[in-house]
């Protein structure tokens, strides 16, 4: 009996002021997300590519919940991953890794909601510890190389180190080039195979790239399934949907019957507090639109102009062109439409796989594929 009640509270120490705390490195990595976290804690839970792009993040700041092997861990940054399989998508790599979009959740009720809404488990299966303290990187590399020896050098990076460990079913990966100790129930992960941002492609012996990127993304919608899919129609000087590029404001777009599924961003020079760029994004239907911003009044949508836009891939919409352009014609055929001094460096055309086109003060961008067919655009 005292053997039992011994097991059932290892994972726990406490703490002076009678507080218990969990000892995140005894954690198996399956517990019910309801045990590991306190949600009169700062809770944040959702998507942060960065971080990690293919599962759900619960961020933890500012606890006083946790230790490390007896290294008290009050007030560190801790993150537990959650499977979530329609999180399993190219969203990384599309939309170039930034991707956050994190919400407080107070209690179990918003927890389960969430969860539904992302179909993943209640359950954690890893955990990533931020390390900013030199002396805590320290600390903590000691307590592990206690436990289990000297890991595995990194080799993507400066002084990085993984222990692959069989028996207990985890993966332990010290980062702190990126301040991070990153810890994986590896029981339903690849076994020959690890990525993320922090440490790069790791192969544990016989990784075949490919085939393992393709299970990471096995939830991504084929582009010709897209649901959906915006009407686009380009004129003879690549203007879209009756949008003036240099003319049309925020306001007519916002007007428009374009407007549909956009996410107005604004990217502000932290130093100035000016706007560097302002966009709408439509990332499901790869559909972009870029507009310079007012000196005077950015906030005043009649005064905001439309620069540019890009389609990324014609299989996403419903595209139609004026002047004898077709989705996925080839690239010699393209060439053919448009008078040579129209074509940005014409002479270097065989050697490209892009055709670049004199558009007044822009420039249109067309983009072909791996076999050569158009395949999307960019006007700016």
């Amino acid at each position: 009996m005292k053997k039992l009640l011994l097991l059932a509270i290892l994972p726990f120490m406490i703490s002076c002021n009678g507080q218990k705390k969990i000892d995140l490195l005894k954690l198996n990595l399956n517990e019910p997300i309801k045990n590991v976290v306190d949600f009169n804690d700062n809770l944040l839970i959702g998507v942060e590519t960065v971080e990690y792009p293919f599962c759900l993040l619960i961020d933890v700041k500012k606890s006083e919940k946790y230790s490390f092997e007896g290294i008290d861990l009050d007030g560190q940054k801790i993150i537990f991953q959650i499977n979530a399989e329609k999180l399993k998508t190219d969203s990384i790599s599309r939309f170039g890794g930034a991707h956050i979009d994190l919400k407080p959740v107070k209690n179990e009720n918003e927890l389960t909601n969430t969860l539904q809404n992302f179909n993943a488990e209640n359950k954690i299966y890893g955990l990533r510890i931020e390390m900013k303290n030199p002396g805590l990187k320290s600390q903590i590399l000691k307590k592990i190389e206690l436990k289990y020896g000297r890991g595995t050098k990194n080799p993507n990076t400066d002084n990085g180190l993984y222990w692959n460990l069989k028996k207990e079913n985890k993966y332990i990966f010290f980062a702190p080039d990126y301040d991070r100790l990153i810890i994986l129930n590896s029981t339903n992960l690849s076994k020959t195979c690890y990525w993320d941002t922090f440490n790069g492609l790791l192969d544990f012996g016989g990784c075949e790239n490919e085939k393992y990127t393709q299970e990471l993304m096995k939830s991504t919608t084929k582009p010709e399934n897209t649901k959906n899919k915006p009407i686009i129609k380009i004129d003879k000087n690549w203007n879209v949907n009756n949008l003036i590029i240099g003319k049309s404001t925020e306001y007519d777009f916002v007007e428009s019957q374009t407007n549909k599924n956009f996410e107005r961003m604004v990217e502000i020079d932290g130093s100035t507090g000016n706007i560097n760029e302002m966009m709408y994004k439509n990332e499901y239907h790869d559909f972009y639109f870029y507009l310079s911003a007012s000196k005077k009044n950015p906030e005043n949508r009649k005064e905001n102009q439309i620069i540019g836009y890009a389609i990324n891939d014609f299989r996403k919409v419903e595209i139609s062109f004026e002047n004898g352009l077709k989705t996925g014609m080839k690239f010699e055929d393209v060439v053919k439409l448009f008078d040579k001094n129209s074509i940005i460096d014409y002479e270097g055309l065989k050697f490209a796989n892009y055709i670049e086109i004199k558009n007044g003060p822009y420039k249109t961008t067309l983009n072909f594929d791996k076999k050569m067919l158009f395949s999307g655009m960019f006007v700016k």
